[in-house]
């Protein structure tokens, strides 16, 4: 009797164990890190606005470039206001 016991919790161990290494590789294969997931790249691949690069300041301030068209825009994000830093930027397109 004790040995049937110890079968089925070695079984729901690796019932377990199995659960979750297939969420882990399903997050691996989905690449599920922000805004680069392989499936939402088709359907964003016609936006105008894009978020380039964030950096994060302090605990209540944060700097977001943001791309328009051919243009960047650099805005710091804080808790009691939003301000432009620098407007208009023109992107530099990569030589191929």
């Amino acid at each position: 009797m004790e040995w049937m016991m110890i079968f089925k919790a070695v079984l729901s161990l690796a019932f377990v164990l199995g659960l979750l290494l297939t969420t882990l590789w399903v997050v691996k294969y989905c690449e599920v890190h922000g805004t680069k997931n392989r499936f939402m790249k088709k359907l964003n691949s016609n936006q105008r606005i894009n978020v380039v690069e964030t950096k994060r300041l302090d605990a209540k301030n944060t700097l977001v470039l943001i791309q328009r068209d051919e243009v960047e825009h650099l805005i710091l994000l804080g808790s009691s206001q939003n301000l432009v830093v620098e407007s208009a930027i023109a992107v530099k397109k990569a030589k191929k």
